[in-house]
């Protein structure tokens, strides 16, 4: 196992704690041996506050972590790392991404009242930055569709969608479908059953290429506004390419409102 230990004192620190580099030195390899280390890479910073991070010692040590050089890392307390909890918190994280262990001599994360405050004042702020960048993404989302793009993926039968240009265009193959779909539905006498039974009698694939048509995706495109060049995004409509006249299309929409009329009854 590769261990890394850390030390560091301030001057006020060493006459009124004792925690000289050498007492750290020494405390922190023995953890170190006793854990199986296979080799032990010291990092110090002597005279240097816990306040900042701008620390050789501790640059060195992030480093080292970042390009997964250590297993685990030793210090006598979380005070050793930062004085700041912001600081500290950033550093366990860094540590846990990267698959190194904090090791504490003189502080256990989980079973003391300090360790339970830190990984509660953790989880809040984990929380929080989930919830910002959630947020945020949202806004975005928002913003995108405000402008007239499509903000999500657009899977909708009878157009094409680069997610690389964001543009919606028409694919001809399966536009004819739809359009047929409408003519058969409004003009025939045969329902959205009768529509999916002849689709599937000659043989017209469906977006994915297997199995067969059913009259909830015959009823789902007969409803679905984007035929007439309005795609629906929570309260935004997104103008795209239409495929549908608008005759056609209301006649569709008043022929659903008889059937379910009808059904209800």
């Amino acid at each position: 196992m590769r261990i890394a230990t850390y030390v560091r004192v301030s001057t006020d620190e060493q006459v009124q704690h004792g925690f000289s580099l050498a007492e750290q030195r020494e405390a922190c390899r023995n953890r170190a041996m006793s854990l199986g280390a296979a080799s032990v890479v010291e990092f110090a910073d002597e005279g240097v506050s816990g306040s900042i991070m701008d620390r050789p010692g501790i640059i060195a040590l992030r480093d080292a972590v970042k390009n997964n050089q250590i297993d685990m890392i030793v210090v006598r307390d979380p005070d050793r790392l930062s004085r700041k909890l912001s600081h500290q918190l950033l550093l366990t994280e860094e540590c846990e991404k990267a698959g190194a262990r904090l090791e504490f001599l003189d502080f256990d994360w989980k079973d003391t009242p300090e360790g339970r405050l830190f990984y509660s004042i953790r989880g809040a702020i984990a929380e929080y930055e989930r919830e910002k960048i959630r947020d945020r993404m949202i806004r975005g989302k928002d913003q995108k569709a405000r402008q007239g793009g499509i903000p999500i993926g657009f899977y909708n039968y009878g157009y094409y969608y680069s997610p690389d240009s964001g543009k919606v265009t028409v694919n001809d193959a399966e536009a004819q479908i739809v359009l047929n779909i409408f003519k058969s539905f409004v003009y025939e006498d045969i329902g959205m059953n009768g529509v999916a039974k002849r689709l599937n009698e000659i043989g017209v694939p469906t977006r994915k290429g297997k199995g067969k048509w059913h009259r909830n995706v015959i009823r789902q495109i007969l409803r679905n506004p984007v035929y007439i060049g309005f795609w629906k995004y929570k309260e935004f409509s997104i103008p795209v390419p239409d495929i549908v006249d608008a005759e056609t299309w209301n006649k569709a929409q008043q022929k659903l409102k008889e059937a379910r009329r009808l059904w209800a009854g």
